[in-house]
């Protein structure tokens, strides 16, 4: 369980028994951010979003994805967080921000489902829209990934409250502050299109 805070801190809690919902043991603390030797930020955030991998593949540790409404830029970019089984810690491997949107603010972000892709896929809604990234699952020679900006979708007139996908990872579910839900899919291309929007009546 990942619990994050209004100071910008995150904590990850393990749960010792499954049969004793209760029982959970504080596993790691740290702040949102790329360079682990830097100091502590004091900052404020009014908003987290938080997102796992779904579907875990072979050998893969277990990972999530985080974002920050903040008045500090260096936690409010989407970071990737993967547990390191070797050093029994919490790492971050991939930046999903080009270095020129890391200080927007991120409303929602969520982890698709992977059927046998050989990427991950994640949405980042940021003030400035909703992005769809691909995440490498081969891990480079400074222990990270690398991640590619594919798309960046638009429509809603509003903040992107939340979003989700559906089992398959094919189809995203986005909802917006204009009441709208939409409906995105990529083609066999690539493109990504909007399929459906519903409004309330």
């Amino acid at each position: 369980m990942v619990v994050a805070s209004s100071n910008g801190y995150v904590k990850v809690y393990e749960l010792m028994n499954p049969m004793e919902l209760k029982n959970w043991q504080l596993q790691a603390e740290f702040q949102n951010v790329i360079d682990l030797v830097s100091p502590s930020l004091k900052a404020l955030c009014s908003l987290a979003s938080i997102s796992w991998n779904p579907l875990r593949g072979e050998g893969q540790g277990s990972s999530f994805i985080l974002g920050f409404r903040s008045d500090s830029p260096q936690l409010t970019s989407s970071k990737v967080w993967e547990f390191d089984q070797a050093h029994q810690r919490w790492l971050p491997v991939a930046e999903l921000a080009l270095p020129e949107d890391r200080g927007d603010q991120v409303y929602s972000v969520a982890w698709a489902p992977n059927i046998g892709r050989p990427y991950e896929v994640i949405a980042v809604a940021t003030e400035k829209g909703i992005s769809i990234w691909h995440l490498s699952l081969n891990v480079e020679v400074d222990g990270r990934l690398s991640a590619e900006k594919v798309a960046s979708l638009s429509g809603h007139e509003g903040e992107v409250w939340q979003m989700e996908w559906d089992m398959s990872g094919m189809t995203l579910a986005t909802t917006a502050s204009d009441g709208s839900v939409k409906l995105w899919q990529s083609n066999l291309n690539g493109s990504w299109q909007e399929q459906a929007t519903f409004v309330p009546t």
